[in-house]
């Protein structure tokens, strides 16, 4: 009988040691994220090197992908609007370190984004109930939009000639056909002087803006805020109408690579997707399965893979 409740205690003892080493493997990776960044101001480099005239959908410009997550830490609050079930709960609790690492897109913030040179934002806001405000969130929340649009404000202020592209990818909680939801959105960005910057929608086709028109010939900074929004408002454009965003939904690299040189060829030969912005979105989804687990260890870099 002591016989065999030593070996039941031992392998109680083994599982749990499996388990929590486990769940160590699998958290481990919200510490060991790496990040580079560069020392060399991008700032000015559309107000450097653009032509006046080159049509706003044909400038080729670096896009950051969930941009306002970098506020993400193993102390946030999950979004229970926008993150899976999986990362809620007790069993979110769990693997919380594995999700901050997937959710966590940039290590940096707007300021030093743009002073990379990023001109494209893909954002996605919801509403923190905790904080009685509305956060960039991705799967968990990040930072207020309110600072967000501020630091992003204080940039168009200080750079004439650079012009910013905000895609409203995603504002979870919301009915996008409510006007009273649009307009607390509105009044966020109304409120962070943002909106000073916007080029309206009944100026021209997005196809016919040139980069002169929306920095009036680079005397000033310019903005293009895109949401999904159903409204008639002059400051926001409607995205499905003006924007074609494809993306690999893979994690392996040599199949993102395949992704993009696909959807490339497909905008060369589709004369009515070249009215539009075309987002080519390089980022890796992770695959709940061992393979993925083990891959989201590894850092990749699709400048590393082309030896740029």
């Amino acid at each position: 009988m002591k016989l065999l409740t030593k070996r039941i205690l031992k392998t109680v003892i083994f599982l749990f040691l499996s388990v929590f080493m486990l769940l160590s493997i699998i958290n481990a990776p919200w510490v060991f994220v790496s990040s580079k960044t560069t020392d060399t101001d991008y700032s000015n480099w559309m107000n450097e090197n653009l032509e006046e005239e080159i049509k706003v959908v044909n400038i080729a410009m670096i896009g950051a992908h969930d941009a306002f997550s970098a506020d993400i830490d193993i102390w946030s609050d999950v979004d229970n609007n926008s993150s899976d079930g999986l990362m809620q709960g007790t069993v979110g609790k769990f693997i919380k370190g594995f999700s901050i690492r997937q959710s966590k897109t940039q290590v940096t913030g707007p300021k030093e984004l743009l002073e990379s040179g990023v001109r494209y934002f893909d954002m996605r806001i919801s509403y923190n109930e905790k904080d009685n405000s509305y956060y960039t969130v991705h799967n968990y929340f990040s930072s207020p939009v309110e600072e967000v649009l501020l630091e992003i404000s204080n940039f168009l202020k200080q750079k004439p000639g650079e012009f910013i592209i905000i895609d409203l990818q995603h504002v979870y909680g919301v009915n996008y056909d409510n006007q009273e939801d649009f307009n607390a959105i509105y009044e966020l960005f109304l409120n962070s002087g943002i909106i000073d910057f916007a080029y309206q929608n009944n100026l021209k086709n997005l196809e016919d803006i040139d980069y002169g028109d929306i920095t009036k010939n680079q005397s000033e900074s310019g903005l293009l805020i895109f949401s999904k929004f159903k409204t008639d408002n002059l400051f926001f454009w409607d995205y499905d109408k003006n924007i074609r965003s494809s993306w690999a939904n893979e994690d392996e690299l040599d199949q993102i690579i395949d992704f993009l040189i696909l959807e490339s060829e497909y905008i060369k030969e589709n004369q009515d997707v070249k009215s539009k912005l075309r987002i080519m979105q390089a980022v890796a989804t992770m695959e709940m399965s061992v393979s993925g687990v083990l891959r989201s260890f590894q850092d990749w870099s699709l400048f590393k893979s082309f030896r740029i």
